[in-house]
C-alpha cells in the first residue's frame, strides 16, 4: 500500500505549505478554491504571465526545459528551501512517483496519482484497453494501427453496419488527434465547423507513407457524452461528480452507477489525487468506459459547480484532517455553464520595457 503522508515529519508551527507545480490552467481553479483554507499555497510556472502565478498569493518561476530526474532534483531543492510540506505536481507527474520516498525523507508529502508504471499504464490508451475490467463498464469494439495496412484491416475487422468509426492516438490529451470517420467528405458539417470529423479517404491519404505512432480505430457511439471528475485518497474515493456534456453547457447528474465505477477505479488503481474517467453511452443507453486520466480534467470548474471543493479535500484527506464522516453532498440536476474571466497581469508599458525594444535587443 502506498503512503503519501511523509515518514518523518517536521514539527508545523504555521499553516501548511502547499505546492501547485506547472500544470494545465484548469489548476487556476483549484487554486481560487483554497481561498480561506488552512493552507498557504503557492504555485509554480515556467510561464511568468500563466494564470496560475495570478491565482496563488504565494509564487516562484520553474526554470525552463528541466526533465524527469533533473526536474525532480530541482523540485525537492525549491521545495525544500522554502518550507513546502506538501506538493501537487502537474509537470513530470509520472516520473515524481518514484521520488516519493526521497520527498517523504525530507519531510514533504508528494501528492502523486499512484505509483510510476501505473500512472504510464493509464496514459497508454492501447494498454489500459487491453487490462481493462469490463465488469465495471464494458468497452466500445477496437483495435490499434501504425501503418496504413493495418489501417485497412482494422477497418474491415470493424465495420458494422450503421456504426461509425473514429480513431485517436493511443497517446495524447484532451481531443487531440481524435476524428471521427465519416465515409465522404460532408458539406453541411464543414459549414458548422465540426472539427472532429474527417473522411475515410482524408485518413487514408494521410495515415499513408509509413510508419504512425500507434493509433486506436473503435466504435463510435452515438449515445450521451459524460465526464467524471474524482477525488480519492489511497485507492478510497472521496467524492465524484457525474456531468453530461451538451452544446451549450453540461448537466450535473445524479448517477449512482457511474459513482459505484469511481469507486471500483479508485481502489484497482489506488489512486490518491484529482482524476477523471470519460465514457459515452451505446444506442441502449449503457455507458461504456472511454479512458482514464489520472489527472484534474479541463472541465473540473463545472463540477466544482456542484459543491465539491476538489483540492480542499484532496489536501484535508492528505493531511489526516478529513472528516470522512460529514462529506459534503453532491449537488445533481443542475445546468452549468461557464463565463471566461479577464485577469489584469501588469500593465503594457511595463511588459515592453522588460523585453526592451526591437532595436537595442538587436543591437
Amino acid at each position: 500500500m502506498t503512503t503519501l503522508l511523509p515518514t518523518t515529519e517536521r514539527p508545523i508551527t504555521a499553516l501548511p505549505k502547499v505546492l501547485f507545480t506547472k500544470n494545465f490552467s484548469v489548476t487556476s481553479a483549484q487554486l481560487a478554491a483554497l481561498e480561506g483554507a488552512p493552507y498557504e499555497v503557492w504555485a509554480s510556472h515556467t510561464d511568468p504571465d500563466h494564470g496560475m502565478l495570478a491565482a496563488a498569493p504565494h509564487t516562484f518561476l520553474e526554470p525552463r526545459g528541466l526533465l524527469g530526474d533533473d526536474y525532480a532534483a530541482w523540485l525537492l531543492s525549491a521545495c525544500t528551501e522554502r518550507g513546502i510540506t506538501l506538493v501537487i505536481p502537474g509537470k513530470e507527474r509520472e516520473r515524481l512517483g518514484h521520488w516519493r520516498p526521497a520527498f517523504a525523507e525530507a519531510g514533504i508529502a508528494l501528492i502523486v496519482p499512484t505509483d510510476e508504471a501505473t500512472q504510464r499504464h493509464l496514459e497508454r490508451k492501447d494498454e489500459f484497453l487491453r487490462a481493462w475490467d469490463a465488469s465495471i463498464l464494458p468497452i466500445p469494439q477496437w483495435t490499434t494501427f501504425d501503418t496504413s495496412a493495418s489501417f485497412e484491416d482494422g477497418l474491415k475487422a470493424l465495420n458494422t453496419d450503421g456504426v461509425r468509426l473514429c480513431v485517436k492516438p493511443a497517446r495524447g490529451i484532451y481531443a487531440s488527434g481524435f476524428r471521427v470517420l465519416m465515409e465522404r467528405p460532408d458539406l453541411d458539417s464543414f459549414l458548422k465547423g465540426e472539427l472532429y470529423q474527417m473522411s475515410v479517404a482524408a485518413a487514408r491519404e494521410m495515415f499513408a507513407g509509413g510508419a504512425l505512432p500507434t493509433m486506436l480505430l473503435m466504435h463510435t457511439l452515438e449515445g450521451a457524452e459524460r465526464s467524471i471528475d474524482c477525488v480519492a485518497w489511497q485507492g478510497r474515493l472521496i467524492r465524484a461528480v457525474v456531468r453530461r456534456k451538451g452544446e451549450q453547457g453540461q448537466r450535473l447528474e445524479d448517477r449512482p452507477d457511474l459513482v459505484a465505477a469511481a469507486e471500483k477505479i479508485a481502489h484497482t488503481y489506488h489512486l490518491s489525487g484529482i482524476f477523471n474517467f470519460q465514457t459515452k453511452d451505446d444506442n441502449s443507453r449503457v455507458p461504456h468506459m472511454l479512458e482514464i486520466n489520472a489527472r484534474a480534467s479541463g472541465g473540473l470548474r463545472y463540477s466544482m459547480a456542484g459543491g465539491i471543493n476538489f483540492p480542499r479535500l484532496l489536501l484535508d484527506a492528505a493531511t489526516g484532517t478529513l472528516d470522512w464522516a460529514a462529506l459534503p453532498p453532491v449537488r445533481t440536476g443542475l445546468s452549468v455553464a461557464e463565463d471566461k474571466v479577464v485577469r489584469v497581469l501588469g500593465t503594457a508599458d511595463l511588459a515592453e520595457a522588460e523585453q526592451g525594444e526591437p532595436e537595442a535587443a538587436a543591437g
